[in-house]
């Protein structure tokens, strides 16, 4: 389940503030090649871009445009000191980045709670790990370009698992199947009754969680399909975008 800001893997959802209201908006890095090492020329780099639309409707457009790898601003704080909108909006750019097979250099604060990262793993691995925030003084988390010995086992696994589409949801008519594999095992989940469904078309661009049937919300929390951060929920598995895999194998 993943839960930030509570009690423990189990805690019911519950309000809270989560962090400040003043957050400033997302800003992206875009560039055109997922290759580092191509920036530099001419027209790869497509400068910053401030969030300031929903999430998804965003990176559909970016994709048409050509835009191949995703820098974040600031690291992603799953310990409570980021507004619930900034942190759902957060998540929600990053399971988008993911399902359009755009490359994500990203970093994940998250506090005590170190269950969060095995829900969080369908989507890119960050550069950057860190199990309990920073203290002000102490030495900056593990990079991308340290060794693979110095990083934190939990990332390691991360990286060495990520595919795409190991958590997703695709739509028929009436129904939504989600397929999922963060478990090492394939989950299947088909969802058919009309609150079920409503509750999902609210999750995507987050939603407050008392304005959710509460026995919903909990029976997607309790499957690790629904986060919640503060007063905001959000759905975790993200949709098809590209099939990673021949069509006879899906």
């Amino acid at each position: 389940m993943c839960t930030v800001n509570e009690d423990g893997p189990r805690a019911a959802p519950r309000r809270g503030t989560g962090g400040t209201a003043g957050d400033p908006p997302w800003e992206l890095r875009l560039w055109r090649d997922h290759d580092p090492g191509v920036h530099g020329i001419s027209g790869i780099d497509l400068g910053r871009l401030p969030v300031r639309t929903r999430p998804r409707a965003l990176v559909g457009d970016l994709y048409a445009r050509g835009v191949r790898r995703v820098r974040l601003d600031r690291p992603v704080d799953l310990s409570g000191a980021m507004s619930p909108r900034t942190l759902v909006d957060g998540m929600i750019l990053l399971q988008e980045l993911t399902a359009w097979g755009i490359v994500v250099d990203w970093t994940v604060r998250w506090g005590e709670n170190q269950q969060i990262w095995e829900q969080l793993q369908h989507v890119y691995p960050p550069q950057e790990f860190a199990p309990v925030s920073a203290a002000p003084g102490s030495a900056a988390p593990a990079s991308a370009t340290t060794g693979e010995a110095a990083l934190p086992a939990e990332l390691v696994h991360w990286r060495k698992t990520f595919y795409l589409c190991k958590c997703f949801y695709r739509r028929g008519p009436g129904f939504l199947q989600v397929r999922d594999r963060r478990r090492g095992v394939l989950s299947r989940f088909v969802i058919d009754d009309p609150r079920y469904l409503d509750a999902v078309d609210r999750l995507l661009d987050g939603a407050p969680v008392e304005d959710l049937p509460q026995d919903v919300l909990g029976d997607f929390v309790q499957e690790g399909l629904a986060g919640t951060a503060g007063t905001l929920g959000w759905w975790l598995p993200y949709r098809v975008r590209r099939w990673p895999w021949p069509a006879v194998m899906v």
